[in-house]
């Protein structure tokens, strides 16, 4: 049965193959290779659509939220990029003063990505 579609669907161009295969949601060209996609029926298919996405801040800024809002506390990592890259990672917990909620951040660190492609603890020491 495969081998008499093969035959008679191998005339067509290769954009409108690509179309029909997309279409199916199964399998998708991309940058020259065929690649298996998770339905979206499949349960991996929401823990990967609830991955956070970074956000940009400007030209060298990123922030990534890891926050769970069931348990009202996460992380805030924040990436800047000039003539040197540093991370500042907050751990936070969301609270509620009346009105507003608000992110009450509980540790606040700074790492420095050195030479050795290591990230190091940057300790500030004030006398």
């Amino acid at each position: 049965m495969s081998n008499n579609l093969i035959e008679k669907f191998g005339y067509l161009p290769d954009e409108i193959i690509h179309k029909i295969i997309n279409y199916t949601n199964v399998v998708v060209y991309r940058n020259g290779k065929y690649i298996d996609r998770i339905n979206k029926s499949d349960e991996r298919y929401r823990l990967v659509k609830n991955i956070p996405r970074p956000i940009k801040i400007g030209k060298d800024r990123v922030l990534l939220k890891l926050l769970n809002y069931v348990d009202d506390l996460g992380y805030l990592i924040e990436y800047r990029i000039k003539d040197y890259k540093t991370a500042d990672i907050k751990f936070v917990w969301r609270e509620m003063d009346g009105f507003d909620r608000y992110l009450n951040v509980k540790t606040y660190d700074t790492y420095l990505f050195d030479c050795n492609s290591k990230w190091s603890k940057i300790i500030s020491y004030i006398m």
